[in-house]
Parts: C-alpha cells; structure tokens; sequence
C-alpha cells in the first residue's frame, strides 16, 4: 500500500477562505449505493472540479497522467478551496468544506463507486465553531480536531456529536492560535500545528487538551532563518520525526525526534528540495505502511519519495510522480486503510 505528501500558500488558503459560506445542512440524504464493496486506496479533495478522488494502489505504483479509479461529487457542499480529509477507525471519509465552513462525513458504501453523493453527516458552523477549517485529524479517543483558518481555532467534536448532521458546539475550544493550517499527533497523544504565513510550529500537550481556553503551546518550534516557512501539512513517521510541508520555501523538511521536545529555535534535519520533476507549492504529506513519504501538491501533483531518499538532504527525483488528470487544487491525502506502526493524523 502506498502513501502521499503536498504544499501550498497561506496567504492563498486565507484569500479562499474568505468566500462567502453556504447552508448545505438541510439538504436531505440519499441512500447509498447497494455495491458495499469499499475500494482501498489514496484519498483526496479536489477544489477543482470540484469532488471526492481516489488513487487505486496500482495507479500509485504507476505514475504518470491519471484518471482517478473513484470519483465522488456531492451537493452537500461546495467543496472549493483547500480541504482536509481524514478517515475515522470505521472506514468513513470526513473532510473539511473550507469555503463554505462545514465538515462532511461519506460512509463506506458511499465511496464504493464514482457517482453523485450525498454526505451522511454535515456538520454546520455555530457562533464561529467551523470557519474556514482547512485540517482535521482523529485522536486515540476516535474525537476529531479541526483547524479553522480565520479566527484562529482549533476545536474538538467528540464521536456523539458527529454521530448526526446539525449544529453542535465543539467540546474543546483552543483559542488564539493564529492562523493554523495543518494539524498532526504525535505517539505520546500531543497536538501538532502549523503556522500559516508564519514560520513556527507547536505542540500542545495531551493535558492541554482536556479543556477549552486560550492557552500557550507546551513547545513552539521557530525558525530564524529560512528552514520554517509558511508550514502547512504535518506528518511524523515510525520514529517520531515530524515532517513539514514548507510552502513558503517550496521544499519538504524533517525535524528529528530528539529536536521535538523543547521551545527552540530550529534548523531542518533533513531538507528535500523540488527537483526539475516535481512542482513548488507542497501542501499535504502523509506516509505509507513502508516509510514512503507521499507530498501533495496545490498543483494537482502527488510524488512519492522512498524512504532511503528522507535520510539526507538533496534534491532527490521522485520514486513516483502522479499527475491527477482534470484535478489541481489538492490539499491533503489520507489513505485506507490507515497504514500501521505510525502516529495518528
């Protein structure tokens, strides 16, 4: 099974969120289609033509111009801008709607094969709950975390809240968090995000997390020069290394674990730099059940770097290069199942 990483700008993700949001909560559901065989693969958003695509592990093996194996549209929301996707320990697809401020959950039988959907469940802002939340992530407790792009939260739903569409007020709210973009947690239950248009990263503690509140972070990792830049993605691999998507400096950089554990101001690890064959604006990461590092790109790419590549700096050709035919304005990329042995994100 494979896996995929990408980048992209946070000054563009806050132009995007800015769009006027729309009502999709009482739109009311279709049944799903009989067929309740559910494909495994690489998932992702695309805000262009807007919709739910799969990447069938052959075609990541491949390479080249493709035609998704699965593609999902949805009236249940706009789908434009940059979107987070997430699966839950059931197998169901949740996503992140940035420009119209929802999250959507899509069964399995629903993602069994392309088609017009309907989502199972909409989650609807309330007094600022959702606002333009562009990542989300599972804790061990199965409560999903989400990071809201403009007013600078990131809030918590727990399993009862998601279990129906409506309104419901998150049950942790962490407050003035800037501009998060990325979200990721560590082994030891810790709360990684990223810093949109910034050039830090932090971690609350799994203490932390308990109850609402403004609140500093346990550790900020910072850059003085130009090894953070405007970070997006995060994801940590087997050995607890935290890997970012740096957008703003076009490339995809490793801190090692040993350098994660105190507020510090921080030089790359490991710095993979764009070659000729894949683009600049990396957004999302996200590691497969081999240590392979997938990056995916704003621009419709994923390239997948093998594991003996993440071990030095350079400028390494991509072990895979996927170009998704008709599909640019990727964010993020989770696969299913969800590959063993790493942290949860």
């Amino acid at each position: 099974m494979l896996r995929l990483t990408v980048r992209t700008s946070a000054s563009l993700l806050l132009i995007i969120a800015s769009a006027s949001c729309s009502d999709y909560s009482a739109v009311s559901r279709a049944p799903d289609p009989p067929d309740t065989t559910f494909e495994d693969g690489l998932w992702s958003i695309s805000g262009t033509l807007p919709g739910i695509v799969r990447l069938a592990a052959p075609q990541l093996q491949a390479g080249g111009e493709i035609t998704p194996a699965t593609a999902i549209t949805t009236s249940s929301a706009a789908l434009t801008g940059f979107n987070g996707v997430a699966f839950d320990a059931a197998g169901t697809l949740w996503m992140t709607s940035q420009s119209d401020s929802a999250l959507l959950a899509f069964s399995r039988n629903a993602l069994a094969a392309s088609g017009a959907r309907v989502a199972s469940t909409v989650i609807s802002s309330v007094g600022g709950s959702l606002d333009a939340p562009s990542a989300l992530a599972f804790d061990a407790s199965h409560r999903l975390w989400v990071a809201n792009t403009n007013n600078g939260t990131i809030v918590r739903f727990d399993s009862a809240q998601l279990a129906a569409s409506g309104r419901p007020t998150p049950s942790v709210i962490l407050s003035g968090v800037g501009h998060p973009t990325g979200l990721a947690f560590d082994a030891a239950g810790g709360l990684w995000f990223s810093q949109g248009g910034g050039h830090r990263v932090a971690r609350y503690g799994a203490a932390q997390l308990d109850t609402s509140g403004f609140k500093l972070p346990e550790i900020v990792l910072t850059s003085e020069g130009p090894d953070i830049g405007n970070p997006i993605g995060l994801a940590f691999d087997a050995a607890g290394n935290l890997s970012i998507a740096n957008s703003g400096q076009a490339n995809v950089i490793a801190i090692h674990a040993n350098h994660l554990t105190a507020t510090a101001s921080v030089h790359a690890d490991v710095v993979i730099s764009s070659s000729s064959t894949a683009p600049s604006l990396p957004l999302g990461l996200t590691f497969d059940d081999h240590g392979n590092l997938w990056v995916v790109y704003a621009e419709g790419v994923l390239t997948q770097y093998a594991h003996s590549a993440l071990a030095t700096s350079g400028a390494p050709v991509p072990a895979v290069r996927i170009d998704i035919k008709g599909h640019p304005f990727l964010r993020s990329a989770a696969f299913w199942p969800k590959p063993a042995g790493l942290p949860l994100n």
